[in-house]
This record gives structure tokens, C-alpha cells and sequence, in this order.
């Protein structure tokens, strides 16, 4: 009896097997798309509570694609796979590109598993002005890097909402300065003008000959008792207030501080008028780690990293993945160093040749 005629030839050259074993391998992809992948404990508690963060522990569910059946199901598509590529091993020139297009697909999983084997990833937390020359990474051992890298800014952005408003009414009529609501409920009496909120932006209030400019916003107003300078607690906007610059038609400059929820706060400082900050929530916009590369004490590159944008140096792609939320004083970087990323780009490569040679090549011959 040839090896062919074997029960498990004949499994492993199933159409059927490779169905069912993308399938899986699909399902479980899923599972790592729905759940964060290598996150550290702190957040699987929070998110899944002591029992939930155990189970997934045990299944393998926080680092799924380099769990060992994970890595079965990829071994055994590779192996049906091979074996359909020896039942249909063929030289002539019109199976060329079959041949092409099955050892192409070899080829990624053969990329996809030296990354889970040889692959590192980790996060690291840097402060403005610190160096980080290491990283933890799997099973929480120190990776060198080889060189180091410095966070000299973190520049967080956010999306102003439209209807986000500086209100400006007049003093001589009587009003509630507010915009009306969903329901109509609000008044808008007296409103002479509402202007941006965007910072530097100077606009004109009506035709009343006055300028505004907002010069700060802070989402979380609180007075420094020592410097008595105006400074967040914090990013969380308990406390939203803008800084208003005030200009008359003969040039003279007034400052003051407007805030969300505390709208006769100050108000006598605004001349002639009354002002209310229509305060909406805002969004992350942009937020942006400026680094710096060194190596053996010398600057080597700076380069900013965005959420679309990594760096790339030494073999490592820096991702920028997270921040502190609360006071914005860190940045979180992903590390990952993955050397089947080549592998995987010769068998996308090959697979795109494969399918040019089916429906380009293999036509032409037959007409010929």
C-alpha cells in the first residue's frame, strides 16, 4: 500500500479538512479581535473581574496567537495543505500557477509562526524626558533594545464639537445667555454673538466694535495656591473653563476666565457684557509622542509617533497605543519585533503572482 492510499493521506487531502480548519482558525481570530490582546493584568481585572480574568488566563484567550492550539490549528491547515500540494504536484506550465498560489499560503503561516516563536512585543510607559533602553517582554523577561529612546513632548489634541460656544450677550437686556435645547425648554435671549472656542482664534463680537480670543482651555480648572497661577487638576473635565482675551474699539486688552458650570464666576470683568461657555464634550483628536533615538550617548533620529504613524529602528516598530488619561503625564508605546513580517510579505507576493498566472497566463495558453 502507497503512503497516498493511507487513511490519514486521505485525511490530510480532505477539501472538507481545510474548510472546517479555516473555520477555526477564523473563529478563534475573532476571539482575538473582541478580546485585548497582551494587556497587563491590572486591565483583564478590571474589565472581567478576578474569575473572568482567570478563565481566559487558563484558555489562553489574552495572548491567543501564540497559544499552543492556536499554533496546532495553523500546523495542521499547513499540513493538509502540503499534502493537497503533493497530490497536485504537477511541471506542466498551465499548473504553474496553482502550484504558485498553494505554496504562497505555506509560506504566510510559515511567517505567521516564526513571528509567534521568534516575534517580541511589549509596552512601555515614558514620561517627558525619561529614557528607556528595555522593554518586558513575554513571560515579563527584559528585552534590551540595543540603543534607547527618549520622550522629550506628549501633544494631546481634542476635537472641539461644533456647538461648542463662547456666548456673548449684552448686559442691557435681561437674559439667561444660554443656547436652547432638544426640547425648546432653554432661552436665548440677548445673544449677540457666539464665537469658536478654537485657542488664538480672534473674532469679532457682533457689530459692537469689540474682538474676543480664547488664549487657554483647561478641562479641569483649579488655582495653583502657591504660584497663583491657573492650572488643570487633571484631563478629566471636571471643571472645564477657557481663558477669554477682551479687546475694545481702542485697543485696550481685558483677561478673564469663563467657565462651564460655574457661569457668574468673574463676569464683572467682561465690560458691557455677559459671557457663558456652552461646554460639550470633547474627543481624542490627535495624540502624538515626539522621541528621540540615542545610541552610545549620541542622538541618532527624532521622529514623531502617531497612532498611523510608528517608528521603525533597529529591527523594532514603536507604535504609539496609549496615554494617561487622568494627568496626561505618560505615554504608552508598543514594541513589537516580528521577523516573519518578511515570510509573510514573499508569500503575499508569491500569491499574487499565482493568481496572475490563473487568470492571465493560463487563458492565453489555452487560446494558444
Amino acid at each position: 500500500m502507497s503512503i497516498k492510499q493511507t487513511r490519514v493521506w486521505k485525511l490530510f487531502s480532505s477539501t472538507k479538512l481545510a474548510v472546517w480548519l479555516l473555520t477555526i482558525i477564523a473563529a478563534l481570530s475573532l476571539f482575538g479581535t473582541f478580546i485585548p490582546q497582551n494587556e497587563e493584568p491590572a486591565f483583564y481585572l478590571d474589565k472581567y473581574g478576578h474569575t473572568g480574568y482567570q478563565l481566559l488566563l487558563k484558555i489562553g484567550l489574552i495572548n491567543i496567537y501564540a497559544s499552543c492550539w492556536f499554533i496546532l490549528f495553523l500546523v495542521l491547515f499547513s499540513l493538509n495543505l502540503i499534502v493537497c500540494l503533493c497530490n497536485r504536484l504537477s511541471f506542466k506550465i498551465r499548473s504553474l500557477g496553482s502550484m504558485i498560489s498553494h505554496f504562497s499560503i505555506l509560506v504566510i503561516l510559515l511567517g505567521a509562526i516564526i513571528g509567534m516563536f521568534y516575534g517580541q512585543k511589549g509596552l512601555i510607559r515614558i514620561s517627558k524626558g525619561e529614557e528607556v533602553s528595555y522593554f518586558l517582554g513575554r513571560n515579563g523577561q527584559q528585552v534590551n533594545l540595543g540603543f534607547s529612546i527618549r520622550l522629550n513632548q506628549f501633544v494631546y489634541n481634542e476635537n472641539i464639537d461644533p456647538k461648542e460656544k463662547l456666548l456673548i450677550c449684552s448686559l442691557q437686556k435681561e437674559s439667561v445667555c444660554m443656547v436652547k435645547d432638544h426640547s425648546g425648554a432653554g432661552k436665548n435671549q440677548g445673544i449677540i454673538a457666539q464665537v469658536s472656542t478654537e485657542i488664538g482664534v480672534e473674532s469679532a463680537v457682533a457689530d459692537t466694535g469689540y474682538k474676543v480670543k480664547i488664549l487657554r482651555y483647561l478641562p479641569d480648572f483649579v488655582m495653583d495656591t502657591t504660584t497663583k497661577v491657573a492650572i488643570s487638576r487633571s484631563a478629566i473635565p471636571n471643571n472645564p473653563a477657557i481663558e477669554v482675551e477682551l479687546k475694545d474699539k481702542n485697543g485696550n486688552v481685558k483677561t478673564f476666565w469663563v467657565f462651564a458650570r460655574f457661569a457668574d464666576m468673574h463676569q464683572e470683568t467682561g465690560g458691557d457684557f455677559k459671557f457663558a461657555y456652552n461646554w460639550v464634550g470633547r474627543r481624542p483628536k490627535d495624540f502624538i509622542s515626539k522621541v528621540t533615538i540615542l545610541k552610545a550617548g549620541k542622538e541618532i533620529m527624532s521622529r514623531d509617533i502617531r497612532v498611523n504613524e510608528p517608528l521603525r529602528f533597529g529591527g523594532y516598530t514603536f507604535f504609539q497605543s496609549s496615554y494617561d488619561r487622568d494627568m496626561l503625564s505618560w505615554s504608552g508605546l508598543q514594541i513589537v519585533n516580528d521577523p516573519g513580517v518578511p515570510v509573510v510579505y514573499a508569500g503575499f507576493i508569491l500569491l499574487i503572482l499565482g493568481l496572475m498566472a490563473i487568470f492571465y497566463v493560463n487563458p492565453l495558453l489555452k487560446k494558444g
